[in-house]
């Protein structure tokens, strides 16, 4: 009896510690050939996950007896669903191979909804410029990169300086919102030159939302957003790199990038840093001594680092620091004054951020706090004829700080329901005097606005988002109400329906193109605000079919969309005469109002990892209500936009000839535009037909396989192979330098290395 009950009690033992024991799930990630650092591991019925470690490795511990499906994913893969079954023991999985996202259609988003989405979900087109893109069109700087996106176009605006600009949706860039990390730092001041002064190697993605999202960032969003997510560290690793330039073939052009990124063990820490110093001499293109493209020196130096509290938590760090001097005009050799034509500036930018974000446990709901700021002291030399009080000064304060909150509401009325509502506050202080034109600016804007979205989930194929913003902007004396819609529909798993509205409003203050001042004929050109302009107010419409399919070896998407885009009150520049000084004054006042609108294709082919090739073309057309008269003395009967071509484009093809050595094509297509042509070289003012322009490059990549960590790239190429160049620039003291349309380089051979750990 009692030996009854002993193996009774030793049953009853063991039956409860294999009920009550809990078991581990562990396996590996990989991408064929390498281990993938920081894959995020989930469970989805318990929300229970796990990081990869340094060789790829995962861990799920204390995981009850049960049917679970694990999910993995990692940015830049397709994410994996695996089933499995714990019955009384731990789970070792086969290694897990991950598919690289070549559509991208997974790339986690959070420019679209301000939220982190998946890219195929999010109710509005999220399109990306990644680090691929920037190698394979050798492009060294932000403005270079952003060519080869749809419907984005960067212009040239100066002969001398080489100001430049953003067009999207065939608007100007003081039309699109420019953020760092989803913060509008980015003041008019910083944007005259601030997209050439952004390094790629600072760059984790760009992230570009067309047509409207001032429901979501406020001022000046009316025709897009282009967020810039910098570098953040994932595995340690370090880099440098060396690309020597020749303009014309003539022209040195020297760049130099390094980082370094360092992750602790426990993945809790990380920092990421990385330089850049770039040294361009002047390139003259008709040998009048007077530079087409200017003298720049430019180093950056950026850092971004996380710390992880709890497991909940996180706060990141973010700063860089830019310095950048640039000279375009004549005589180089002497002082600013002793010239016929200078215009220089000295660019000193300071920026710091922190953000914090906290997660409830189930995930479900997310809080997050930032502050940021940025200081940019700008010298400057805008002259000619050796004005010596053509030197000038401008110092910029900005700040933007807010609150947000983003939660899964739960199913009602038919869907999920996923709330984003916040506070933000924007402050920007800008002084700027130039002496010699009698333009002393000290403006401050400041800009509170609440905003409110639900993105609601009705089922697997419908995602309606709803949305509004009030903004209360201290230029505007009433409350800006912005609201946005927009639905996403898909048709079937790979083919998706988009539609959507925003309306949005630009303030009537000093923008990017009124702190530069372009020498024509000898004198300035001034920029300044009617005392009477109001608000300018556009409406933007959008829609488009998105088709993505992945086969056993290839890759196919296509995406259609459309925009239309009509603007009240409409901002426009009118020359009214000469200022005392005898410079040409063109005024800011509001034009009766505009249309824009056009259509875009950008298909996308993958084969393997051996072919891949997309490209982008936009037919648009964007017009006044009435024709601009730009000038006193050539009367406008065209309503086109100036500047502004009809038809634009660009592709990009990829070659993998062998597993070391890879073959990259791209080039840029610039249709025909009307371009302003000021007095002075020439007898009278005109208005030019531009001829159109197609630049094309190549470049060869030789990665050698290694057996080490270590890797090795050479490269060399042609930029702009049949020098796709303007022929018709200005000569000598009397130029309009503003007159300049087309690609922004003439043909330039490079070559370089890398090397990476």
């Amino acid at each position: 009896m009692n030996h009854i009950l002993s193996s009774l009690l030793v049953f009853l033992t063991t039956l409860t510690t294999l009920t009550a024991q809990n078991f581990t799930i562990s396996g590996s990630v990989t991408d064929k050939t390498q281990p993938i650092i920081g894959a995020n591991i989930l469970i989805s019925e318990t929300k229970q996950g796990a990081i990869t470690n340094n060789e790829g490795v995962f861990v799920l511990e204390n995981v009850a007896s049960g049917a679970y499906i694990i999910k993995v994913s990692f940015l830049g893969y397709l994410s994996k669903e695996i089933p499995i079954t714990v019955t009384n023991s731990n789970v070792t999985l086969d290694n897990i191979v991950l598919q690289e996202d070549y559509l991208q259609i997974e790339q986690v988003v959070v420019t679209a909804t301000r939220n982190e989405i998946l890219r195929r979900d999010a109710p509005i087109i999220c399109n990306l410029v990644t680090d691929k893109i920037f190698d394979a069109t050798q492009s060294v700087v932000l403005s270079e990169g952003l060519n080869f996106q749809p419907a984005l176009r960067i212009e040239n605006n100066c002969q001398s300086c080489g100001f430049s600009g953003l067009r999207m949706n065939g608007l100007e860039g003081a039309y699109s919102q420019i953020l760092v990390d989803g913060r509008p730092i980015f003041s008019s001041l910083q944007g005259v030159y601030g997209l050439e002064q952004i390094p790629a190697n600072m760059i984790e993605r760009v992230e570009v939302v067309r047509s409207g999202g001032s429901a979501l960032y406020g001022s000046s969003a009316v025709a897009g957003t282009v967020n810039i997510i910098t570098k953040e560290p994932t595995q340690n690793s370090a880099y440098l790199s060396a690309n020597q330039a020749l303009i014309n073939g003539s022209a040195p052009d020297q760049t130099y990038m390094l980082g370094t990124n360092l992750v602790a063990d426990d993945l809790k820490t990380g920092v990421s840093i990385n330089g850049f110093s770039r040294n361009r001499k002047q390139w003259d293109l008709n040998n009048d001594g007077f530079s087409e493209m200017p003298k720049l020196k430019a180093t950056s130096l950026s850092v971004k680092a996380f710390y992880k509290p709890a497991k909940l938590s996180k706060i990141t760090f973010t700063g860089f620091s830019i310095y950048e001097f640039r000279r375009g005009g004549n005589k180089f050799y002497l002082p600013f004054h002793e010239t016929d034509i200078t215009e220089a500036t000295t660019h000193n930018i300071l920026n710091g951020g922190i953000t914090y974000e906290q997660y409830t446990k189930n995930k479900n709901h997310k809080f997050s706090a930032y502050l940021n700021y940025q200081t940019l002291n700008r010298d400057s030399y805008y002259g000619a004829a050796q004005d010596i009080n053509a030197y000038g000064n401008s110092n910029d304060k900005s700040l933007v700080s807010g609150l947000q909150y983003s939660g899964k509401m739960g199913y009602f009325a038919g869907g999920l329901h996923t709330v984003i509502a916040g506070f933000e506050y924007n402050y920007n202080n800008l002084q700027d005097n130039a002496p010699s034109y009698n333009r002393f600016i000290n403006q401050t804007v400041e800009q509170f606005g609440f905003y409110l979205q639900n993105v609601w989930e009705i089922n697997n194929k419908l995602n309606i988002l709803l949305g509004t913003r009030l903004d209360q902007h201290n230029l505007i004396g009433k409350p800006i109400i912005s609201p946005r819609a927009n639905i996403l529909y898909k048709i079937t798993p790979d083919v998706q329906f988009r539609v959507g509205y925003a309306r949005g409003f630009r303030a009537p203050q000093v923008f990017d193109e009124d702190l530069h001042i372009t020498i024509v004929n000898g004198e300035g050109a001034i920029i300044r605000n009617a005392n009477n302009l109001t608000p300018e107010y556009s409406n933007a419409f959008s829609t488009s079919v998105d088709f993505n399919k992945y086969l056993s070896n290839w890759s196919v998407g296509f995406t259609l969309d459309a925009f239309y885009t009509q603007l009240h009150h409409v901002f426009i520049l009118e020359q009214q005469g000469i200022t005392a000084n005898n410079d040409l004054l063109l005024v800011r006042n509001n034009g009766t109002g505009a249309t824009v609108a056009g259509i875009t294709i950008n298909p996308k082919l993958q084969f393997k990892d051996h072919l891949s090739m997309q490209f982008g073309f936009t037919l648009q057309k964007s017009v006044y209500n009435e024709p601009v008269q730009w000038s006193e003395t050539a009367t406008n009967t065209n309503n086109a936009f100036f500047r502004t071509p009809n038809q634009y484009g660009f592709y990009i093809l990829s070659y993998k000839i062998t597993p070391s050595l890879t073959l990259n094509l791209s080039g840029v297509y610039t249709g025909s535009m009307i371009a302003q042509h000021y007095a002075g070289y020439i007898e009278k003012d005109t208005l030019k037909n531009t001829p159109s322009f197609f630049e094309n490059n190549c470049k060869i990549d030789f990665a050698p396989q290694l057996n080490s960590k270590l890797g090795i790239n050479i490269y060399a190429g042609i930029q702009n192979i049949t020098n796709a160049y303007q022929k018709d620039f200005d000569i000598g003291i009397n130029r309009d330098a503003g007159y300049i349309y087309g690609p922004g380089k003439p043909r330039t051979y490079f070559a370089g290395m890398s090397i990476s750990l």
